[in-house]
């Protein structure tokens, strides 16, 4: 049976899901023989040398949470501005358990959009469930990769990245940008849309689509940012799970290859958070 998420009963808040992925986490992790780490920090592994391999990820909720937090209000209404306000309620997780990440990805049928637990529970897994679970843009533009001619606020953001770091892939930058005391009422438009650019970049690189590398981003959505104003028109809840559907295909090729270190990318919380709703949900 397959199960959508909105059948099983009504959604909790992004804070209460949080909180019950924490707690399925621990849960779960023991069923499965996972062991419980920090969040999920950059190069950290799990396994003890000749059992199964070592899970590392550079997702960080840690990152994000801390930057916001330091965020007043006219930078959190920008953030609202652009459809990105659910990442300001995201919650510090005291453990993120990424072995019961991969065992959940595992279990990913990218072809039917699909997590199946077990044989009586199958979770659909579509754009609304990303929404619902990060209140995401969900329109109706797909992102893909730009081929126009860059925007004047892209151009600054790439010039003042290049000067705070090693450029506009660096999430350092981006993390600098956002932490500036000159962004306010008297800034200017650019400088404003700057900021805007900056915090998709960051919350796309810690959180929504994490990668492989320290620190750093392949931007593969530069057309969704060129007019910041128009970002609300595309899908990005699409965009997330096109990440995590070729982590899943990524995690079961390095287990195939029966690599020692397995190095999850792309947003496996969010696999954490659907099922801990259902079952949060049913129970």
């Amino acid at each position: 049976m397959v199960a959508p998420l909105d059948q099983a009963a009504p959604h909790a808040t992004l804070e209460q899901d949080q909180r019950d992925a924490a707690t399925a986490t621990e849960n779960s992790g023991r069923d499965h023989g996972a062991a419980d780490i920090a969040d999920a920090d950059p190069g950290e592994a799990i396994g003890a040398p000749g059992s199964a391999p070592s899970v590392t990820s550079r997702i960080s909720v840690q990152k994000v949470c801390s930057l916001v937090g330091k965020f007043n209000k006219f930078k959190r209404d920008l953030v609202e501005e652009i459809g990105f306000g659910g990442m300001l309620g995201i919650q510090m997780l005291a453990k993120l358990n990424l072995k019961f990440s991969a065992w959940l990805m595992e279990r990913v049928d990218v072809e039917s959009s699909t997590l199946k637990i077990d044989e009586q529970r199958v979770l659909q897994i579509q754009d609304h469930d990303v929404q619902k679970v990060f209140s995401l843009p969900c329109g109706t533009r797909s992102i893909c990769p730009d081929t126009t001619e860059p925007s004047e606020a892209c151009k600054e953001f790439m010039r003042a990245s290049a000067y705070l770091s090693k450029g506009a892939h660096s999430l350092k930058a981006a993390e600098a940008y956002l932490l500036r005391d000159d962004i306010n009422a008297d800034s200017s438009k650019v400088q404003i849309d700057c900021f805007k650019i900056a915090f998709v970049i960051f919350v796309v690189g810690h959180l929504l689509a994490p990668s492989t590398k320290h620190d750093y981003i392949t931007i593969d959505f530069w057309a969704a940012l060129n007019d910041i104003s128009q970002v609300k028109e595309f899908n990005w809840c699409a965009y997330v799970l096109e990440h995590l559907n070729r982590a899943v295909g990524k995690l079961k090729t390095d287990i195939r290859n029966r690599n020692i270190t397995v190095h999850l990318v792309g947003c496996h919380l969010f696999l954490q958070v659907l099922v801990s709703s259902y079952y949060f949900c049913v129970s």
